[in-house]
């Protein structure tokens, strides 16, 4: 585990939504630990976050509570053929709206949030699977998806690997189509403090049942 002076640099509180925290316990280039703490009206909305890529693989274990890893499968409508459409259609995949796709490029690295880029198919996958204590998925570059706080107090471990897509490359995010206008970051991604950082710090070590102090 990082000292506190690096957890609190790498740290954020109401990270991409109100009431997220996000404790970077490890930062390497080649490994990443954090945890995130999900609490107040979260687990009542359908998504945490909209759809979204990353720039690294990872894996997500889950400490306590429940979450769904809801997935999506993205196509480009000018380039799309109908025997694909049927294909995932026949899946048993939802009715699939049209998505605005947004470039994102992170305020955590220098970038200027979202800007829109264009107009996607996003099929959602019918899975109501929720990972529960101990259970653990995989992530890749790749994949879409958001998350689904099923219940108060959860709390997940994501285990990252070494970016895949280089810094000054966006990665994407989808917002069902109907308005252009970027999300907001605005009272986002607040520094932890050293005393928020020791709460949070202490709750992960009783969730894995070490007893070690910072």
């Amino acid at each position: 585990m990082d000292n506190i002076e690096t957890i609190c640099a790498n740290s954020y509180r109401d990270f991409h939504t109100k009431g997220f925290d996000y404790l970077c316990i490890t930062r390497t280039p080649e490994l990443t630990r954090k945890v995130y703490f999900f609490e107040g009206e979260l687990s009542h909305l359908p998504e945490l976050v909209i759809p979204h890529d990353h720039r690294y693989p990872f894996v997500t274990t889950v400490l306590s509570g429940a979450v769904r890893n809801k997935r999506f499968a993205r196509i480009d409508p000018a380039t799309a053929h109908p025997h694909a459409v049927q294909a995932y259609m026949a899946e048993g995949t939802r009715n699939l709206p049209v998505h605005d796709r947004f470039e994102y490029r992170t305020p955590l690295n220098g970038g200027d949030g979202f800007t829109w880029a264009g107009e996607d198919w996003l099929f959602g996958d019918n899975d109501r699977h929720a990972y529960t204590r101990g259970q653990s998925y995989r992530s890749g570059t790749r994949d879409i998806h958001t998350l689904d706080i099923r219940c108060e107090g959860t709390v997940i471990l994501l285990e990252q690997g070494p970016d895949m897509v280089p810094l000054d490359q966006p990665t994407n995010a989808w917002r069902p189509a109907g308005s252009r206008t970027p999300p907001s970051l605005d009272g986002l991604y607040s520094h932890m403090t050293p005393d928020h950082a020791r709460k949070r710090i202490g709750q992960f070590l009783d969730l894995i049942g070490n007893r070690c102090l910072l």
